[in-house]
């Protein structure tokens, strides 16, 4: 009898293993880019985040000064991002370099991994490229809309 509890348990290990009996990644909502390759984000007049609409695998966003619209493709923990519109617009030069490097990171980003309210996006290699927190409430896009009461769990 015990022969044949230790082949059960066995056996769900392996299936676990070979099926991955974690749940699936959830990324819906809006999302604030905390970090970008372990630097903390500031930026002066706009909350870089990004919206993740599971429903139609697209994303809407801002880095940092633009609005960023695309799509995303998940499978599994597998993510990348497809081609991406953005404004073109100007902005003071320490947030241009904040959302160049967010762009950037973003280009290379390759998996996914959700802790809590926690969402670290990595390269191919397994470097965390970007964390972002999960946001209390929708961010808005437009600096009319920002109006700095945004807020984001403590991490």
């Amino acid at each position: 009898m015990i022969m044949k509890i230790k082949a059960f348990f066995a056996m769900a290990a392996a299936c676990c293993l070979a099926f991955s009996c974690s749940a699936p990644v959830e990324l819906g909502g809006s999302w604030v880019i905390d970090t970008v390759n372990g630097e903390k984000v500031t930026t002066s007049e706009k909350i870089p985040f990004i919206n993740f609409n599971e429903a139609d695998g697209r994303i809407h966003g801002c880095f940092g000064v633009n609005i960023v619209n695309g799509t995303y493709t998940l499978d599994g923990d597998k993510l990348s991002f497809g081609q991406m519109a953005t404004t073109m617009m100007a902005g003071l030069p320490a947030d241009m370099e904040v959302e160049n490097r967010i762009n950037a990171a973003a280009g290379t980003v390759a998996s996914v991994e959700v802790k809590g309210e926690t969402m670290s996006l990595k390269n191919a290699e397994g470097d965390v490229v970007l964390t972002l927190v999960k946001a209390a409430d929708e961010v808005k896009t437009s600096a009319s809309e920002q109006d700095g009461t945004v807020e984001a769990p403590e991490s």
